[in-house]
C-alpha cells in the first residue's frame, strides 16, 4: 500500500471513533405527522405559549425509545425547551410496518417572550433517543396562531 492509501484508512479510522460517542441519526424509525404552535393572548389570564402535535415510530423499537425534549426555535436562536407530555393515540398496521402513534404538548403556563411575539413562524426541534442513538426531526416555518 502506498502512503495516501495508509493516510485514508488512518483517517477514516479516526472519523469514525471520533463520531461514535454521541451519534445523532436521522432515520424513519419516527415520523412527525403534524406539528402546531399558538400563544394563548386571551382576555383574563397570563399569555401562554403551546406546542402540539402527533408523531408515529415504529413498534418494534417501542419499549426502547424515549421523547427527550423540543426545542423552539426563532431565526435560528433557541427561544424555549421543554419536556412534552405525551398521550397514547393509535396503532396502525400495514402489510409492512406497525406503527404506533402518539400526541405530544406542551405542559400549561409557558411564559410568552418577547421574541415569541415577535415570531410569525418557529421551528421545532423534537429529539428522540431509541436505544443508544439519538434521533432529532426538525420541523421548519410552524405557524404561530394567536388566539385573541
Amino acid at each position: 500500500m502506498n502512503n495516501k492509501s495508509l493516510m485514508l484508512i488512518f483517517l477514516f479510522s479516526f472519523f469514525i471513533g471520533c463520531c461514535s460517542q454521541s451519534m445523532i441519526i436521522s432515520d424513519s424509525s419516527v415520523t412527525i405527522v403534524e406539528a402546531d404552535c399558538w400563544l394563548n393572548l386571551m382576555p383574563g389570564g397570563n399569555p401562554s405559549f403551546h406546542y402540539s402535535g402527533t408523531f408515529s415510530i415504529d413498534k418494534k423499537f417501542i419499549d426502547d425509545y424515549k421523547f427527550l425534549y423540543v426545542k423552539v426555535f426563532y431565526k435560528d436562536e433557541m427561544i424555549h425547551q421543554s419536556q412534552p407530555l405525551l398521550q397514547f393515540y393509535d396503532e396502525l398496521i400495514t402489510d409492512t410496518t406497525s406503527l404506533v402513534r402518539f400526541h405530544f404538548y406542551s405542559d400549561q403556563g409557558i411564559k410568552v417572550t418577547d421574541k415569541m411575539m415577535k415570531a410569525e413562524s418557529v421551528d421545532l426541534l423534537l429529539v428522540f433517543q431509541i436505544k443508544d442513538n439519538t434521533v432529532e426531526k426538525l420541523v421548519k416555518e410552524i405557524p404561530l396562531t394567536r388566539a385573541y
